[in-house]
């Protein structure tokens, strides 16, 4: 009898001890697997976190990269009005009224401005002779231009002097210039060889005492060029640009791209797409034998195509600033957000994981 008492005491036992393995085994691989998972969402976790981050440090980044993708996506599609005119044939006979100034701007910045290329003085010669009768013909230098900037628009002089290539400092001047003087904006490597009263005429005569009107020549693919514009003054398209051409001011990691969105020709064409209400004060001079790209000759000019400025593009990767140094507060902010974050989502996993303990130990009693 007693054998047999001990024999069924046994089988319990080790009965118990099979069935608290069983528990034990399993619980363990719950845990490995809850393990696994937790790794999972805490990596998802971090990536978001991370992503938010990013997202507040470069939020300038990506509203100017929206602008730029915006204008390549929408302007073949949808853009000002394009004109085909015959340019040598235009009516040379004075409108009734001028809008729009007879001043002629070039720019010379750095140190190209103390020995100019011959080319270069040869072009602005040729575009002062035709256009004698004119108001004014200005040649901006870094003096002068500092003086200008300093006594119209002293708010932008820290971006100005910001900005790491002259091509750059160029233009961004040219927008300044034609808004506060208006006229006629022309690169040094453009080389005039017809008047251009016929196109002033024509541009007079389709405004009024209280409109605009702005002309540029198209670009390849999309957008415009801004080595040739004419304007009214005060342009509310080149005032949307002077307004943004600080929060354009970023390092795009390629050079070139950082020049034609921070101040190039994508800068202004981003903003003629950005502000649809002002196509009506807006012309875009069309066909491929207008376009000033590389060496070739339009109807109106000799473009030399030098590129020269564009010497100074490498000096872009010798500082790679990203603005944080110009957003210590907003990168402190965002710094606390993301640990916060960090911190709320590690607390919603430690009750996660001790609620499923108390679940086991619950089983096993």
């Amino acid at each position: 009898m007693d054998y047999e008492n001990e024999k069924l005491n046994f089988l319990n036992e080790t009965k118990s001890i099979k069935t608290y393995r069983y528990y034990v085994e399993n619980s363990i691989n719950e845990l490995k697997h809850l393990k696994f998972n937790i790794g999972k969402t805490i990596l998802f976790r971090i990536f978001f976190c991370l992503l938010i981050l990013i997202i507040i440090l470069f939020r300038g980044h990506f509203i100017c990269l929206f602008g730029f993708i915006n204008c390549y996506v929408t302007w073949p599609f949808s853009s000002p009005v394009h004109i085909k005119i015959d340019l040598l044939n235009l009516s040379t006979k004075p409108s009734q009224h001028e809008y729009i100034p007879r001043r002629m701007h070039h720019i010379l910045l750095g140190p190209l401005s103390q020995s100019p290329p011959e080319s270069w003085l040869t072009s602005r010669n040729s575009c002062i002779e035709l256009h004698s009768k004119f108001e004014k013909h200005y040649y901006w230098t870094d003096e002068n231009s500092k003086e200008f900037l300093e006594k119209n628009y002293s708010w932008f002089l820290k971006t100005w002097f910001s900005y790491k290539t002259i091509v750059q400092k160029a233009d961004a001047l040219r927008y300044f210039l034609l808004h506060y003087y208006g006229g006629i904006f022309l690169d040094m490597d453009l080389y005039c060889l017809h008047k251009l009263d016929g196109l002033f005429n024509y541009l007079d005569d389709r405004v009024s005492a209280d409109e605009h009107i702005f002309l540029a020549v198209k670009a390849f693919p999309v957008g415009i060029s801004n080595g040739f514009m004419i304007s009214t003054r005060n342009h509310p398209l080149l005032q949307r640009v002077i307004e943004n051409l600080e929060l354009y001011n970023r390092n795009f990691l390629l050079p070139h791209a950082t020049i034609v969105i921070s101040a190039g020709p994508m800068c202004i064409s981003i903003q003629i797409q950005l502000n649809r209400s002002l196509w009506n004060s807006i012309l875009v001079l069309d066909g491929k034998e207008n376009m000033i790209g590389g060496k070739t000759d339009t109807p109106l000019f000799k473009h030399l195509g030098s590129g020269s400025w564009h010497k100074a593009d490498d000096m872009i990767f010798k500082n790679i600033p990203m603005n944080i140094q110009r957003q210590n507060q907003t990168f402190s902010i965002s710094v606390i957000v993301f640990i916060i974050l960090i911190f709320l989502f590690f607390i919603g996993r430690n009750k996660n994981f001790i609620k499923f303990i108390k679940k086991q130990r619950k089983e096993l009693i």
